[in-house]
């Protein structure tokens, strides 16, 4: 990637980076590599959220499928096409937080940043999503410039611009969407079921019956096994 000083940039983060990298160092590097803005996903995260909740409220005629993991809704739309009405019908994090960000950043080049190569997919199905880094090519990007781990400079700020929510930070984990859509009033615990890993997530497709897996009514699904 190639930062044209013509255009500024903005930078959104997925809440995952604490597994790799310090805070607020990240701020730092991502600012020095020549972000101007820089927004953690986790806003985007409780818009999706709360478009999810109407969801599993108002429609009970099937067993819903979590829609964040873009492998996963690539299976689906590959091999189970029977399924794709199941797919809750919502933005993932990345673009609802696309979204956000191009009507208050209006001319920004955004990019995301995460760990999930899949998201390039996704991307390119989006019109609020410009670009995708992985976390490997951003560490190849500060390798290049030169920018080192710890980085305290005056010139940048060192906390997230804008929008952001901290219950939401759980959302990569293995449950954290249904951790965090605060259900408690339209579900019950039982309701739902949370999976990570491919072998698994196969075994409960190839078991749905006319539209539902058993008795539940929301399947919290990541295919990488701990979560993004």
């Amino acid at each position: 990637m190639e930062f044209n000083k013509a255009k500024k940039s903005l930078c959104m983060l997925a809440p995952s980076f604490v597994s790799i990298y310090e805070y607020p160092d990240i701020v730092y590097r991502l600012r020095a590599l020549g972000f101007d803005k820089v927004v953690e996903i986790t806003f985007g995260a409780k818009m999706t959220n709360l478009s999810y909740y109407q969801i599993l409220k108002e429609q009970n005629d099937r067993t819903w499928i979590s829609s964040p993991c873009p492998t996963l809704v690539n299976v689906i739309k590959g091999k189970y096409p029977h399924l794709i009405r199941n797919l809750v019908p919502v933005h993932s994090p990345m673009g609802c937080m696309g979204l956000i960000v191009k009507k208050y950043f209006p001319g920004y080049v955004n990019v995301f940043v995460g760990p999930c190569l899949t998201k390039k997919m996704e991307a390119q199905e989006l019109d609020s999503v410009d670009e995708v880094l992985t976390f490997k090519e951003l560490d190849e990007l500060f390798k290049s410039k030169n920018i080192p781990e710890k980085i305290t400079d005056s010139r940048f700020t060192i906390t997230f611009d804008k929008f952001y929510n901290d219950y939401t930070k759980i959302y990569p984990l293995s449950g954290g969407l249904s951790d965090t859509l605060q259900y408690e009033d339209i579900l019950k615990k039982k309701d739902i079921l949370v999976t990570e890993g491919m072998a698994n997530i196969i075994k409960i497709l190839d078991d749905f019956k006319d539209g539902y897996y058993k008795n539940y009514k929301f399947l919290d699904l990541l295919a990488c096994e701990g979560g993004c």
